[in-house]
């Protein structure tokens, strides 16, 4: 009778071992307000529209990298940040960021936190950005790129409304983290109050769209 006692106890601790993370995820997006009801559809149809009126422009040191009718290089270059109006699942369901580490790679933030993924989002995304930093040099895009790779395993962020926090990042608060913290340039436009949304990032007065597809 003892030893099937026992054997109840552990199978109920295994039990609980495997729910209880999935009941304290659960209780952390109760808490927080969803990405729906801060990233409005109609606010970011307007974001949008503004973007629209943004022309492409050359990547530094690349003054004729752009013809008139082109749409940019895809980027490769270690720092250039990408923007997809895509929906995905899992993160930011009305758009997701990342920042180039190397030709073939990038650091972003997905719902299991901060990681590295395939630089292609040219076949893989229906749309995509490709926006550097104004008054950034291009070692300084490659550290800014450092500091992201630097915080891959840190959890994502499911509190849109706190981009301060450096413990945890969703995926366009890592980029607008690595660039206010390194060199005070802020590119949050303010558009969603303090959250960060990854189009925000394109419309920003401080980067300029280097590729559009």
């Amino acid at each position: 009778m003892l030893k099937k006692f026992v054997k109840r106890l552990i199978v109920m601790a295994l039990v609980l071992i495997m729910v209880m993370p999935n009941f304290a995820f659960a209780a952390e997006h109760q808490n927080y307000l969803s990405a729906e009801k801060i990233f409005t559809q109609s606010e970011l149809e307007k974001l949008e529209n503004e973007i629209e009126k943004k022309a492409l422009e050359p990547d530094k040191g690349n003054e004729f990298s752009i013809s008139p009718q082109a749409t940019g290089t895809y980027p490769r270059r270690k720092g250039v940040i990408l923007v997809t109006k895509d929906k995905l699942k899992g993160i930011i369901p009305t758009g997701h960021a990342a920042i180039v580490y190397a030709y073939g790679t990038v650091v972003e933030s997905l719902s299991g936190g901060v990681t590295t993924g395939a630089n292609d989002w040219y076949q893989t995304r229906t749309t995509c950005y490709g926006v550097t930093v104004k008054g950034t040099t291009v070692a300084q895009d490659e550290a800014a790129a450092n500091w992201c790779y630097a915080q891959r395993g840190k959890p994502y962020n499911w509190n849109y409304l706190d981009p301060y926090t450096r413990s945890k990042f969703y995926c366009s608060q890592l980029v607008y983290a690595a660039f206010l913290d390194r060199y005070g340039i802020n590119l949050d436009t303010s558009d969603f109050g303090i959250a960060v949304h990854p189009m925000e990032l394109v419309n920003t007065s401080k980067t300029s769209i280097i590729y559009q597809k």
